[in-house]
Protein backbone atom coordinates (compact mmCIF):
# COMPACT_ATOMS: atom_id res chain seq x y z
CA UNK A 1 0.00 0.00 0.00
CA UNK A 2 1.33 3.44 -0.90
CA UNK A 3 1.05 6.64 1.08
CA UNK A 4 -2.41 8.16 0.87
CA UNK A 5 -2.66 11.23 -1.41
CA UNK A 6 -4.05 13.18 1.58
CA UNK A 7 -0.75 12.82 3.47
CA UNK A 8 0.76 16.11 4.59
CA UNK A 9 4.07 15.41 6.34
CA UNK A 10 3.50 18.46 8.55
CA UNK A 11 0.33 16.97 10.12
CA UNK A 12 1.26 14.31 12.66
CA UNK A 13 -0.34 12.33 15.45
CA UNK A 14 2.08 11.39 18.21
CA UNK A 15 1.02 7.78 18.66
CA UNK A 16 2.67 4.43 17.95
CA UNK A 17 1.58 2.14 15.14
CA UNK A 18 0.01 -1.08 16.48
CA UNK A 19 0.86 -2.90 13.22
CA UNK A 20 4.64 -2.41 12.96
CA UNK A 21 7.73 -1.30 14.96
CA UNK A 22 7.08 2.44 14.32
CA UNK A 23 6.94 4.18 17.72
CA UNK A 24 7.45 7.76 16.54
CA UNK A 25 4.38 9.30 14.89
CA UNK A 26 1.63 8.82 12.33
CA UNK A 27 0.39 11.00 9.50
CA UNK A 28 -2.93 12.71 10.20
CA UNK A 29 -5.23 12.28 7.20
CA UNK A 30 -8.56 13.44 8.60
CA UNK A 31 -10.15 14.36 11.93
CA UNK A 32 -13.74 14.10 13.11
CA UNK A 33 -14.43 15.02 16.76
CA UNK A 34 -12.43 12.57 18.89
CA UNK A 35 -11.56 10.33 15.92
CA UNK A 36 -8.51 10.79 13.71
CA UNK A 37 -7.82 8.94 10.47
CA UNK A 38 -4.10 8.14 10.42
CA UNK A 39 -1.51 6.41 8.28
CA UNK A 40 1.77 4.92 9.41
CA UNK A 41 4.77 6.27 7.45
CA UNK A 42 6.58 2.94 7.87
CA UNK A 43 4.04 0.19 7.02
CA UNK A 44 1.48 2.53 5.29
CA UNK A 45 -1.46 0.96 7.14
CA UNK A 46 -4.46 3.31 7.66
CA UNK A 47 -7.13 3.28 10.38
CA UNK A 48 -9.38 5.41 12.57
CA UNK A 49 -7.92 6.09 16.00
CA UNK A 50 -10.12 7.11 18.91
CA UNK A 51 -8.17 9.73 20.85
CA UNK A 52 -10.52 9.60 23.82
CA UNK A 53 -10.96 13.37 23.68
CA UNK A 54 -14.14 15.12 22.53
CA UNK A 55 -17.43 13.53 21.60
CA UNK A 56 -18.62 11.30 18.79
CA UNK A 57 -18.89 7.70 17.79
CA UNK A 58 -16.73 5.31 15.88
CA UNK A 59 -17.51 4.94 12.16
CA UNK A 60 -18.68 1.50 11.02
CA UNK A 61 -16.06 1.22 8.27
CA UNK A 62 -12.61 1.89 9.68
CA UNK A 63 -10.70 1.68 6.40
CA UNK A 64 -12.23 4.69 4.60
CA UNK A 65 -12.34 8.39 5.60
CA UNK A 66 -15.60 9.96 6.72
CA UNK A 67 -17.22 12.13 4.06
Amino acid sequence: MALDPLVDIGRKVWHRCPHCPNTDSLYLLKANANLVYVQCPLCHDRWWLDTGFGVGGRPEQTDVPLS
